[in-house]
């Protein structure tokens, strides 16, 4: 009876032991694959549109400014 008694609590053990591993490895592997969603999401090319250009200056930057 004893030695039943010693077998269920081992298994019992046991088969807890095995349920938190697997959430822990569950758990991990939903990490890496948020960080690599992110990775891959951002890597994808994006068709882009001509830049825009900016407006050419007034007066060069170089001179200073003439004195009357």
């Amino acid at each position: 009876m004893l030695k039943r008694l010693v077998l269920v609590a081992a298994t019992a053990a046991a088969a807890v032991f095995v349920r938190q591993k697997a959430k822990q490895q569950q758990a991990e592997q939903d990490l890496w694959t948020q960080a690599t969603d992110d990775v891959r999401a951002s890597s994808t090319p994006t068709p882009m549109s001509a830049p825009t250009p900016s407006p050419a200056p007034t007066a060069p930057i170089d001179e200073p400014p003439a004195h009357s």
